[in-house]
């Protein structure tokens, strides 16, 4: 009875099915060569991979070059498809991935955008590294960094164009205000990089968040001379000062055709809306002279306070009118 018993056992070990993982594939791109011989190389980029995700690597294989990096595919073994968290981002813009001209300077931040990631995401990253993908574009470098697992923030790319230059205004306090406004999101503003673009500049937003955001870049007056649009800027700036959601950016930008423009940048949906007033005038100076009265017809609303109104030019029939901005009452 017990020989009985252990063939039995015997036998049940031996068409007992062992349990494998699924394979599947992950794909680097634009990795800087580090070896000449890409082959090579596969090795130290499979031996990352395991130390960073601790599953069993199968197969590395080199499946193109650039000029400054390679592409790979890792084949490894897992119960289920790994998440990433990747600034190289999965997705169609028409805003620019690309953060530098130079690489020098790319990699000069590259440790300061590693500690920003690990910062926004929680988690540690597996791939850290400046890519040029070889596309035409004034700041071509990129930085890709990734990490395994996925964060609840998530890497995004978005913007807005800006079409005249700032006056009186640097680009790193439009950096300023619009990393205060993200934050009051729950959100991380990693970079603002500009880029130039035929008869425009794009602002390229790089953050961290939840939720994709939406940034706009609203051109509400045009007016003849720098002081008028620079008076204007400081008017709307002290509308704000209690607004559920102020504008990122409020400042003059010109000369367009002899026109400064005042710009309020703003993130999802204005907390202000504004309308021009049916009444015209032949002059900017008679605009003004008449704001308190035109403003008098458009008060007493029960839903919307008038936080202003802007004198600014007509373009179908350069007549000046009165841009009226309201706001709901709380």
């Amino acid at each position: 009875m017990k020989k009985y018993t252990s063939l039995c056992l015997g036998l049940s070990l031996l068409v007992t099915p062992i349990s494998f993982g699924a394979v599947f594939s992950y794909s680097l791109e634009g990795y800087p060569k580090e070896n000449r011989n890409c082959h090579v190389q596969s090795k130290s980029i499979a031996n990352r991979f395991e130390s960073a995700t601790k599953l069993k690597v199968l197969h590395t294989e080199c499946t193109g070059e650039t000029e400054t990096g390679f592409n790979f595919v890792i084949e490894y073994e897992s119960e289920t498809k790994l998440n990433f968290t990747s600034t190289d981002y999965n997705l169609l813009s028409t805003y620019q991935r690309g953060r530098y001209k130079e690489i020098k300077d790319c990699e000069t931040n590259l440790s300061k955008q590693t500690e920003i990631f690990e910062q926004a995401t929680g988690l540690k990253p597996m791939f850290s590294y400046c890519s040029h993908p070889g596309l035409s574009s004034d700041k071509p470098w990129e930085i890709i960094i990734t990490a395994p697992g996925k964060s609840i923030l998530q890497p995004k790319l978005d913007g807005f164009v800006i079409f005249t230059q700032p006056q009186k205004t640097t680009y790193s306090e439009i950096f300023n205000g619009l990393k205060t406004a993200i934050e009051k999101r729950n959100s991380i503003l990693s970079d603002l990089i500009f880029s130039s673009a035929p008869l425009m500049v794009q602002a390229n937003i790089h953050y961290y968040s939840k939720d994709h955001l939406q940034f706009r870049l609203e051109h509400v007056t045009k007016v003849p001379k720098i002081e008028h649009c620079l008076a204007q800027a400081e008017e709307a700036k002290s509308w704000f000062k209690s607004s559920i959601n102020p504008p990122f950016t409020i400042y003059c930008g010109g000369p367009l055709f002899g026109e400064f423009e005042l710009n309020i940048g703003i993130i999802e949906k204005a907390s202000f809306t504004w309308q021009n007033s049916i009444e015209k005038f032949k002059s900017f100076e008679e605009c003004q002279d008449n704001r308190a009265e035109v403003l008098a017809h458009y008060a007493g609303s029960s839903l919307k306070q008038i936080l202003a109104g802007l004198c600014s030019k007509d373009f179908n029939d350069n007549s000046y009118r009165i841009v009226i901005f309201r706001e709901a009452k709380q």
